[in-house]
């Protein structure tokens, strides 16, 4: 995605992976451990939500771009925040 335009959704996106991924090997932990007694539909539920979310958020992203929605790349860096020493 570095090469890509920089739209408002960019930064959520990969927050979203992370997410997913997370669920996804807490998941597959759970499902190692036999003796789990957990109820596997409310993590799968879980699972789902958080796809549908981040594919809502891929749209969007691919939409502000095609629409030519992209945040400038020539912002000024920001004001250093004042040391509280």
């Amino acid at each position: 995605m570095s090469d890509d335009l920089q739209t408002r959704h960019s930064r959520v996106l990969p927050e979203l992976r992370f997410s997913l991924n997370l669920l996804y090997v807490g998941r597959f932990l759970l499902g190692m451990n036999q003796t789990a007694a957990t109820d596997m539909d409310a993590f799968d539920e879980r699972i789902e939500d958080v796809t549908d979310e981040l594919i809502a958020t891929e749209l969007l992203h691919e939409a502000a771009m095609l629409a030519g929605d992209v945040l400038p790349t020539d912002l000024p860096p920001s004001a250093p925040q004042a040391d509280a020493t």
